[in-house]
């Protein structure tokens, strides 16, 4: 090397010549060390390897496979993951005994001759060894499926009985694992099991009328054709823990369609779930029994009843499909269904394999035109809200003149603004990402507006409870203030702030997929309060309903003279307190729990609806809690249509509002004449207070 003969930056380099080989070994090991450093650095880059002393390298997505040991064929796999490790052994060797029925298989004219003693081959073999293994599994379907393509040879029901033996065998819940493995193998594995079943079943010449099989994971019931008589056969099993029936019909004059002493069957597979179920991109689930009809004609209209083997999903999303041998799928063509109690009723126009699909019910979708209704209706109480409160800002100043009419008025535009905030802030959470800063300050700010709602309405509650107990004390402005804004406020503020520093240092504040808060998690913090409050409103909206129907020694019974009613009356005070107490989420608690074990509509249907009644409430408090209020209303009408130059009539009126009213000393200063306009005035006025 040149570096040997000179020197670099002024460090002179050894002139001895095996200090200067030994100069370049250092140099070689530092390059293969920063190569190595360099590998191990970059495998997220560049892609990740699995080593391993038996399968050597391979990379991420790839596999890598040996041959099988002790004179079996076939070869193990092992699957190299993006995690840079292999997953577990995959034995795909075959058996000695089964790959000599394989080979044989191969040559069409032995199997014809030996068809029924291979099948007994293959029978004892599966009963006495273990097939769970992914080789044995693949070896055993491709030999089932070169019987079912033996043609013009009638079996006797024994012969059939043995190929289901087997079928039994290779569906039971202790081969799963290997079938997944073969699905990754041969994708058309489970559509090449059922059509030889179909193919082999076909062979059977049974010498009574009726005829049946019972496998422990396999039914096979069928009949010969015979005129005037309808095709029924039930079928009845445990499922976890659970019976389960099924049936298949069809009507004689679909089976005159075929000859007399043809055979038609069905088949129902009671373990193959798992094997022929949507795949994961799909919610949907397999939900029945797989039921496969067979007959000489395929264009026969057939009725099924399933029932349900999962009762939690929703039957509404309920699909009646077929395995489609084509495309290894379900398929819903030429089939419709019809909910009968707990059962689904599968109509189809044609024979082959039948189930049932159903979406679990937080799945179920909920119709457009719904989640349209709900934007409307939260379109129309922003609307009402922001009008609410311009209403509230014209008359604020001639409705605050005693402390009594301020808290009230506090309270409710309170309410109002943290209803419109809260609104506002969970509709752009939707057009948030849950990564970014924006979306977890606004969940903060909704979470701590959420609350300061019901701590407002919890305000009001307590101030109404206050004067109908306590009805000649007085508080004064300052103190109803400052306490009314630390309930209101301060209070939330703090049980957000709690809540959400234990959840960020938990992780487990904000959703991870979407921008919203992680109720779960969250301690249900605002869940708990709120029912806290409502329960305390709901209390104190009875009690008010008492005072009314029966007021005190000394309190004036202030009903309407012309309206006595007492369930109009109740309703009255219903109609206006719920909306400004939240007594309307209680109702909705209510009806979300009787609603959990109806099973024929979605949760997330259940939960729109309940959200747009709860979306009303901005449009009810306009109208119940602001219109309704004679004396602001008629302030609010008295400003626009009156005449600017009647001040004195207006400021009595208002101070008459205000204040107690006693009749013997009410003077109209005004310029009322009528005395029948002054006797309407003092009853308007009455009513107001």
């Amino acid at each position: 090397m040149a570096c040997c003969r000179g020197d670099i930056a002024g460090a002179a380099w050894p002139s001895n010549r095996s200090l200067c080989q030994e100069a370049k070994f250092q140099l070689k090991l530092a390059a293969w060390c920063m190569c190595i450093l360099w590998f191990f650095s970059t495998r997220g880059r560049f892609g990740r390897f699995c080593m391993d002393p038996s399968y050597g390298i391979s990379k991420a997505n790839e596999d890598a496979r040996i041959n099988c040991t002790n004179g079996m064929t076939g070869q193990k796999i092992k699957r190299c993951s993006t995690d840079g490790n292999y997953g577990e052994e995959e034995d795909f060797c075959v058996s000695n005994e089964i790959n000599e029925i394989l080979q044989i298989t191969k040559n069409s004219t032995e199997l014809a001759k030996q068809l029924p003693q291979l099948v007994g081959k293959l029978d004892n073999i599966s009963k006495s060894q273990n097939n769970t293994t992914p080789g044995n599994l693949q070896a055993s379907l491709n030999i089932l499926h070169a019987f079912s393509t033996v043609s013009n040879v009638s079996l006797e029901l024994v012969v059939v009985e043995g190929f289901l033996s087997i079928v039994d065998s290779l569906v039971d819940v202790r081969v799963e694992s290997a079938w997944t493995s073969v699905k990754i193998e041969n994708k058309t594995s489970s559509s090449q099991l059922l059509k030889s079943v179909e193919d082999f079943t076909r062979l059977l010449n049974p010498p009574n009328q009726t005829f049946n099989i019972i496998k422990p994971n396999i039914q096979l019931k069928g009949m010969k054709v015979e005129p005037g008589k309808d095709y029924q056969v039930d079928f009845s099993n445990r499922i976890n823990n659970r019976s389960v029936t099924n049936s298949v019909s069809i009507h004689q004059t679909e089976l005159a369609a075929l000859t007399n002493g043809s055979l038609i069957m069905s088949i129902a597979f009671l373990t193959v779930n798992d094997i022929l179920n949507p795949p994961p991109t799909s919610n949907y689930k397999l939900n029945g029994l797989v039921v496969a009809t067979t007959a000489k004609l395929k264009s026969i209209d057939i009725a099924m009843h399933f029932m349900p083997l999962d009762s939690t999903l929703a039957p509404a999303s309920a699909q009646c499909v077929f395995w489609n041998l084509k495309n290894g799928s379900w398929d819903k063509e030429g089939c419709k269904h019809e909910i009968n109690g707990s059962n689904i009723i599968c109509r189809c126009n044609h024979l082959t394999s039948f189930s049932l699909l159903m979406l679990p019910i937080t799945d179920f979708e909920v119709p457009p035109w719904l989640l349209m209704l709900k934007n409307i209706v939260l379109g129309t109480s922003q609307v009402s809200l922001i009008i609410g409160i311009i209403i509230e800002a014209i008359v604020w100043k001639n409705l605050t003149k005693n402390n009594t009419s301020l808290a009230r008025h506090l309270a409710l535009l309170n309410i109002v603004l943290t209803l419109l905030i809260m609104n506002t802030l969970f509709l752009i959470c939707y057009f948030l990402k849950p990564k970014d800063i924006s979306c977890k300050a606004v969940i903060f700010l909704a979470h701590f507006f959420l609350l300061a709602l019901f701590f407002w309405m919890f305000t009001l509650g307590l101030q109404i409870l206050y004067h109908l107990v306590f009805l000649l004390r007085h508080y004064r402005r300052s103190t109803m203030m400052l306490i009314s804004f630390i309930l209101g406020y301060i209070c939330p503020l703090l049980i957000v702030i709690g809540v959400f520093v234990k959840g960020l240092f938990k992780d487990h504040y904000f959703e991870k997929k979407i921008c919203s808060i992680n109720l779960v998690e969250s301690d249900y913090s605002f869940c708990f309060v709120s029912l806290i409050i409502i329960g305390i409103n709901f209390f104190i909206t009875f009690f008010a309903i008492v005072k009314v129907r029966c007021p005190a020694i000394g309190e004036k019974f202030r009903s309407h003279q012309s309206d006595n009613n007492p369930v109009k009356q109740i309703l009255r005070c219903i109609i206006i307190l719920t909306p400004l107490l939240g007594l309307h989420l209680f109702f909705g608690l209510i009806f979300l729990i009787a609603s959990t074990e109806y099973k024929y509509m979605s949760k997330e249907i259940i939960v729109t609806i309940f959200e747009i009644v709860d979306e009303f409430q901005g449009f009810f408090i306009l109208i119940f809690g602001i219109i309704m209020d004679k004396k602001g209303f008629f302030i609010l009408i008295w400003g626009i249509i009156m005449d600017k130059k009647r001040p004195v009539q207006l400021h009595n009126q208002i101070h008459i509002l205000n204040e107690p009213l006693d009749i013997k000393s009410f003077e109209i200063k005004g310029e009322c004449d009528d005395i029948v306009c002054v006797k309407k005035e003092l009853r308007h006025f009455d009513e107001a207070r």
